[in-house]
């Protein structure tokens, strides 16, 4: 915690994941470190203030809990609400880290038009507690590639969970899984210690029925047997997990209803909230939740399994991920990553054992790349010819994976997935070495090296525009191959690369850098937007980048800059490299030309309400419209936190993946919303933006 001025105010900065909060005061202030025990929610670090009012950066909901730590009092942006005298710690939402403060005295909540007010009347001064919202795994399981040996390394993944309560459906109650190594001989760290919850998870022995059931085991705290057929078993009940879709398909099934169920279980505890899930899944099911609230794990889940899934599918949120994994041993360390995100994993074959042989790309490559779309323009991102481009650094069978109903999809395996992104056992482990302690600022690189390209330049600006978040932007062009390997050399968070890549690397002003030669890279996420930049961003990624976009094929250049502005735009807003693209796909066709190799999970800054929306806007009427909002789970707030968008009238949470329903609103309302915060919107075949939005001409 450090203090600010021009204006006053108090800055908590996460130095391990890079976010940043500013709470705004009348005067300045001098933070004094406290003890974090004084604290009855658990916070990493505490000090205290003298000031006693405070102002947010933008809107914010907050939960005003006495002592103990019940709610007494939710405050949202439609109404001003007051608590009298007590002692209270308020928790505020969409903080980008979990923040309490903690007053005695009175509470009062005023929302504005783009910002709230807390002011303490009574109070002498205000503790301020924050905690991250990283977590490490506690240690490493080492296994053999026997299956038996690997169900006990899964049985282990649930020691991470902080709880086994329905509340571990938050993401900050389930802690990281232990890694899991592969090695000579099985080896069970004794720090780790599995829960008891009662429930088993057995499955036949073959890696493809171990592999997608990681999610589930590490979720139910279930200890993993090998048997003679899929089923799970809870204190003497069992359930078949081997259902008519198949096997995958039921374990992702059991996942999300369980998963869904925990969550409205989980109103009747701390988080007693008006959820929405709630009322869809009361008005088709009779369970018992405040009697469910108090039973043991197996319990639960017997009685949410004998509800048929049919009756609450549509409440489920939409998934984040779906990971397919080729079900080889070599990728058995990805398994803890994919149950810390609860990915649905699924092992699909492996694309390049067609005959022993690597397919032939031509075909594939060939009708990806449409000429009907140039047009009237012929200048694409490449000086190569069309031969040299149609498999250039694609060694690599390109294949296009099979659809899946989830915001996000991965591939660990070899071949090039269209559609989905590309990653590796070493580019799990990386998340684990990125520190963000370095720096508090957001620094972003910008290159163009074709002036006939600087239409695209103007992302210098758009980057960085987000109020009360520090940036360092650097805007460089016609760089040298030099200067180009000292910048991809240099410690920042994002380089959006706009020219040429060619056969030989990233044209410069001199020849040509070929990524492959760099030993080390500094930035984080990049962009390459230039035609064919799939195996220099591979090399790039492979040199030590976490996350990047890049392109299968050729790109016009007037594609390439309006599509390089909107990804500047989306993650300047908090979408992550795989949710942002797979919400442009759907709007522009010529984005299919577009992947994320590395981690698709990076963003580059926090979403002002969390998890980052979109919107879609149809009219109805002359002075009515409906406007469905859909959210994103990030790294920062993964799938299980809950968000209420500032809409009159809305009092509702919201699991935080997927759809938020339809709401009916007048235009002076509308407009209102739209001007909280800049978030993408969907209006007919357009992707417009909210501050740029002319409400009365749609």
């Amino acid at each position: 915690m450090t203090a600010v001025e021009a204006p006053y105010g108090l800055r908590l900065a996460d130095p391990i994941e890079g976010a940043q909060f500013t709470l705004l005061t009348q005067r300045p202030v001098t933070p004094a470190s406290i003890d974090p025990s004084t604290f009855a929610p658990p916070v990493d670090t505490a000090a205290v203030i003298t000031a006693t009012t405070l102002e947010t950066p933008y809107q914010v909901d907050a939960l005003v809990r006495d002592d103990e730590l019940s709610i007494v009092a939710e405050c949202t942006s439609s109404e001003r609400t007051a608590v009298g005298p007590g002692e209270y710690y308020v928790e505020l939402s969409s903080a980008k880290m979990k923040l309490y403060l903690y007053v005695e005295g009175e509470v009062v909540f005023e929302p504005g038009t783009d910002q709230v007010r807390l002011s303490f009347p009574g109070a002498s001064e205000l503790r301020v507690g924050v905690r991250s919202l990283h977590e490490q795994p506690a240690a490493t399981i080492t296994t053999t590639d026997d299956l038996e040996a690997l169900a006990t390394a899964l049985s282990q993944l649930g020691s991470a969970l902080k709880t086994t309560s329905c509340e571990r459906s938050f993401p900050t109650l389930r802690g990281h899984p232990p890694l899991i190594e592969r090695g000579p001989e099985l080896s069970v760290p004794a720090a780790l210690s599995a829960p008891e919850t009662g429930v088993t998870i057995e499955v036949p022995p073959r890696l493809d029925a171990l592999l997608p059931i990681a999610s589930l085991a590490y979720y139910l705290g279930a200890t993993v047997e090998i048997g003679s057929r899929p089923m799970l078993h809870a204190d003497g009940w069992s359930h078949s997990l081997d259902g008519d879709d198949g096997f995958e398909a039921t374990v992702a099934r059991v996942l999300k209803q369980v998963f869904l169920l925990d969550c409205v279980t989980r109103t009747e505890g701390m988080y007693d909230v008006p959820l929405y899930e709630r009322d869809r899944v009361e008005a088709t099911v009779d369970l018992d939740f405040p009697a469910l609230y108090d039973r043991p794990l197996a319990d639960q889940v017997r009685q949410y399994l004998q509800v048929p899934y049919e009756a609450i599918a549509e409440a489920v949120p939409t998934w984040k991920l779906t990971a397919d994994v080729v079900p080889e041993s070599t990728a058995l360390p990805v398994l803890p990553f994919l149950a810390d995100e609860l990915a649905v994993v699924r092992c699909p074959d492996d694309p390049t054992a067609t005959d022993g042989a690597k397919a032939d790309l031509s075909p594939k490559v060939t009708s990806f790349f449409d000429t009907s779309d140039r047009g009237g323009e012929a200048f694409v991102r490449s000086t190569a010819t069309r031969s040299e481009t149609a498999t250039r650094g694609l060694d690599q069978t390109v294949f296009t994976p099979e659809p899946a109903d989830s915001i996000e999809q991965t591939y660990v395996g070899e071949g090039i997935p269209l559609g989905a992104s590309k990653m590796s056992v070493e580019e799990y482990d990386r998340r684990l070495e990125f520190d963000a302690s370095s720096r508090e600022r957001t620094r972003i690189l910008v290159v163009c090296n074709d002036p006939q390209m600087s239409d695209e330049n103007v992302v210098g600006d758009i980057y960085g525009t987000r109020e009360w978040i520090e940036f360092d932007i650097t805007t460089r062009e016609q760089v040298t191959t030099d200067e180009l390997a000292d910048l991809l050399a240099a410690d920042a968070d994002f380089f959006h690369y706009i020219g040429h890549v060619d056969p030989d690397g990233i044209r410069c002003t001199d020849g040509h850098l070929d990524a492959e030669t760099l030993t080390e890279v500094g930035v984080n996420a990049f962009l390459l937007n230039a035609c064919q930049s799939y195996s220099q961003g591979r090399a790039l990624i492979d040199a030590g980048a976490i996350g990047g976009i890049v392109t299968l094929t050729d790109v016009l250049n007037k594609t390439a800059t309006e599509i390089g502005r909107t990804v500047a735009r989306l993650l300047n807003q908090g979408f992550s490299l795989l949710s942002m693209l797979g919400l442009l796909k759907k709007r522009n066709r010529l984005a299919q030309r577009y992947m994320v190799v590395g981690d698709g999970n990076e963003t580059l800054v926090e979403s002002e309400s969390g998890s980052p929306y979109s919107a879609t806007v149809n009219r109805i009427s002359e002075d009515e419209l409906t406007l469905s909002l859909k959210s994103y789970p990030t790294k920062n707030y993964p799938i299980g936190s809950i968000s209420r968008p500032h809409l009159p009238g809305i009092n509702k949470y919201y699991i935080n993946s997927g759809e938020f329903g339809s709401y009916r609103l007048s235009q002076t309302d509308l407009e209102e919303f739209f001007e909280m915060q800049r978030i993408p919107v969907v209006a007919g075949e357009q992707l417009l933006w909210s501050g740029d939005l002319q409400v009365d001409i749609l």
